[in-house]
């Protein structure tokens, strides 16, 4: 109250201190980061142990028999019918071995082991029919007779003789087209078919 007799209110502010609201973290997150670190133990657990077990890569792993360093291809033979198709294989077969790098490619005077042998067979068949007499798709298979032998000694580090793929392709009625068609198909399983050899050389020892 003041001298003239009027109340005078006063108005008091207390200042009160609020603690920020904790942050929620939805659980989907935690569960999230939990299985990612899950997976990365995991992961890291079977690439020791697989490591460990002496596991690898098709084509990386095992060694050459006969702990060869060199090899070289003899021209395959010509067993079949099929003209130039040794020439085919035994392009892709060094090929193969030049693009792993793993035995050097030399001269047969200058290897420690020399592949030799032939394409033994090809095959055709029928693999499907637009009509009754109409071939719309043949099947061409094409097998391999195949050693590879000690420069020095003359003994016999792998073999294999029936050693086979096929591919197939379209019969389209133009005799070059289909010719063609049917080259590239055995192109194709001159290429896997080398692949095969390299890996079951050093796969196997």
């Amino acid at each position: 109250m003041n001298q003239d007799g009027k109340i005078i209110e006063v108005f008091l502010f207390h200042r009160v201190s609020v603690s920020p609201r904790p942050r929620f973290v939805p659980f989907f997150r935690i569960f999230g980061l939990l299985r990612l670190y899950l997976a990365l133990i995991v992961g890291s657990v079977v690439i020791l142990s697989v490591a460990g077990c002496g596991y690898h890569f098709a084509g990386t792993g095992g060694q050459a028999p006969g702990n060869i360093n060199s090899i070289a291809v003899d021209n395959l033979q010509n067993r079949t019918a099929e003209g130039g198709i040794e020439t085919i294989f035994t392009n892709a077969i060094i090929n193969e071995f030049i693009r792993w790098k793993r035995l050097e490619v030399r001269p047969r005077r200058e290897a420690d082991a020399v592949m030799g042998g032939s394409v033994a067979r090809i095959s055709t068949s029928v693999a499907s029919r637009r009509a009754a007499k109409t071939t719309l798709t043949t099947r061409v298979t094409v097998t391999l007779s195949l050693t590879l032998t000690d420069v020095d000694t003359e003994e016999i580090l792998w073999q294999n003789r029936s050693l086979s793929y096929y591919e197939e392709y379209v019969e389209t009625g133009d005799a070059l087209t289909t010719r063609r068609l049917r080259t590239e198909a055995i192109r194709r399983i001159a290429v896997w078919l080398a692949e095969k050899i390299h890996q079951d050389i050093f796969e196997e020892f």
